[in-house]
């Protein structure tokens, strides 16, 4: 009977046993245990994990690694390597099916697509635009030359010139000094003549937003001869064969002005600076070149022009003073009237006021002196000036 229930013991024990390891991995540290006689034995109670807590643990889900970053660091999203790495080159496998021994030694570089129309304007506008606020040749010329150009080259002229049409003395001049120093460096002289007969085919269009234009392209050609830009025989190939009027006029323009270049007076800096920055002895030089040029033009319309893109106001007595003075030293009847007829239109459209009129008058009353010392008959001649000027009102009392 004692042995009968010794096994039956036995029995329980190994049962609750088996029990235990069955359980074991689903109840391990949040279960009950049993001790070694089958008794349920209370253990720690531990909280279980959320699966949310099991997706941000970085540990290996399979109980392997020493928790350390995949790659050594290496790895990621957008990530090339581990900092600090240097990729030696790549050798080349000829065994490789990929390989080919065309591309061996090949030489990669940069291409910059040619410009077209459209996006030679757009690229090149702004560039000029702020050349006139900076005038600083070399910038322009090394953003040029990291264009490429192509077949358009020869419109940069063209351009600049266009858009100096509209723009003030000043910004013309540094324009025509601007076609000097791009001239040989990134422009040829093929270029400048290609780009200066287009100029001449577009007057008639250029006319309708600057009346003008005729005139202006005329002193560009002029400067350009001038500066060797253009060759002299420029001009003389259009002779005869020119039927546009506005392209006749531009061209009889710089006639004109290289003729008075060859007569001593200088067209280097026939836009110049502009305004009162100007000193007194250049825009006594100015003025002077402007009478001798409508001499010999007869245009006052242009003399007209010229005399305001000068800028000063203030300063047309000055023009008046030379004007007689020029009347004063000349030997013949056509200074005489050509210089009334100018004064009078000058008046009229009140670009010489009263005031600046009158005191031209006056300054040559106050040299006459003097100016009879070099010329003789100098009392006489201005008696007739004042005269006329008074008939013709010029002046009054």
């Amino acid at each position: 009977m004692v042995d009968q229930l010794s096994i039956h013991e036995a029995r329980l024990k190994a049962k609750a046993k088996r029990r235990l390891r069955k359980n074991s991995s689903r109840d391990s540290g949040r279960g009950d245990s049993l001790s070694d006689n089958g008794d349920a034995v209370r253990g720690t109670t531990v909280a279980p994990t959320s699966p949310k807590s099991k997706l941000l643990d970085r540990k290996s889900r399979l109980g392997k690694g020493r928790g350390l970053p995949k790659k050594g660091g290496a790895g990621g999203k957008g990530v090339w390597g581990r900092s600090g790495e240097v990729y030696e080159p790549e050798q080349v496998d000829e065994k490789d099916p990929n390989y080919d021994e065309a591309q061996e030694n090949c030489v990669y570089e940069t291409v910059v697509p040619p410009l077209d129309e459209r996006d030679f304007e757009k690229t090149v506008t702004p560039i000029v635009q702020e050349y006139f606020e900076h005038a600083d040749t070399n910038e322009v010329a090394e953003l040029l030359a990291e264009l490429n150009l192509g077949p358009m080259k020869s419109e940069v002229p063209s351009l600049a010139v266009s858009l100096a049409l509209e723009a003030k003395a000043s910004q013309r001049e540094l324009t025509s000094r601007l076609l000097a120093d791009l001239c040989g460096s990134i422009l040829s002289r093929g270029d400048m003549e290609s780009s200066f007969d287009k100029l001449l085919q577009e007057l008639p269009d250029l006319v309708l937003d600057t009346p003008g234009a005729p005139q202006l392209v005329g002193q560009f050609i002029a400067r350009t001869v001038s500066d060797q830009i253009l060759s002299k025989s420029y001009i003389e190939g259009y002779k005869g064969r020119v039927d546009c009027e506005y392209a006749r006029a531009a061209l009889d323009r710089a006639a004109v002005l290289l003729k008075m270049n060859l007569g001593g007076l200088r067209i280097d800096n026939q836009w110049g600076s502009g305004g009162g920055q100007r000193p007194v002895t250049q825009l006594i030089k100015g003025m002077n070149l402007l009478l001798k040029e409508y001499i010999l033009s007869g245009d006052s319309k242009e003399a007209e022009r010229c005399l305001k893109d000068l800028e000063v106001p203030h300063f047309h007595h000055e023009f008046v003073y030379e004007a007689i003075v020029m009347v004063l030293e000349s030997k013949g009847e056509k200074t005489f009237k050509m210089v009334l007829q100018l004064l009078k239109s000058l008046s009229s459209s009140s670009v010489i006021t009263v005031d600046q009129m009158k005191r031209g008058y006056e300054r040559v009353y106050m040299d006459i002196a003097e100016i009879n010392i070099d010329v003789p008959r100098a009392y006489f001649i201005l008696e007739q000036t004042v005269d006329k000027s008074f008939s013709m009102g010029i002046i009054d009392v």
